[in-house]
């Protein structure tokens, strides 16, 4: 073996010499990968790397299309509708796509009949309103008219 060459007025390049050295001695000893160690982690993260022995972890095409697709706000309904009570998920999952139609159907009656009970409870209490405020009304204008004729 060479002896490195030991500049006089350069400690690192000292070191760098010796680092080398050993370098090449390991290089001799350990066969190292075609690659460097960290690109093939780094392929894996970008999803660059064809060659990936670990391609079960990634899950099949259509899934990742999926995922990808998915916003926040699709996310979010999805976690309301799965954090459903198991007994209902497993109902609507038993629905084929005509009846979860229909359902759709009688989830909008039931909001638009939410809505007319609103407007029908408001309509009611205006008119109950308007009765007691006309009958008392004509109570105190019988009142006031007998008190003007000179008493009752």
């Amino acid at each position: 073996m060479d002896e490195p060459r030991r500049p006089k007025n350069d400690p690192n390049a000292c070191r760098r010499a010796a680092l080398q050295q050993v370098g090449r001695s390991l290089q001799e000893t350990v066969p190292l990968p075609k690659r460097g160690l960290g690109e093939d982690e780094v392929r894996r993260a970008y999803d660059m790397d064809d060659d990936d022995d670990r391609r079960y972890l990634r899950g099949p095409p259509h899934v990742r299309r999926l995922i990808n697709a998915l916003s926040e706000a699709d996310v979010a309904k999805l976690e309301k509708l799965l954090s459903l009570r198991p007994e209902t998920v497993a109902w609507v999952d038993g629905k084929n796509d005509r009846e979860l139609k229909n359902l759709d159907g009688a989830v909008d009656f039931i909001n638009s009949s939410r809505t007319a009970a609103k407007v029908l409870m408001w309509v009611s209490g205006v008119a109950v309103t308007f009765v007691t405020g006309t009958v008392a009304l004509a109570k105190s204008g019988y009142d006031i008219f007998a008190l003007l004729r000179g008493g009752k």
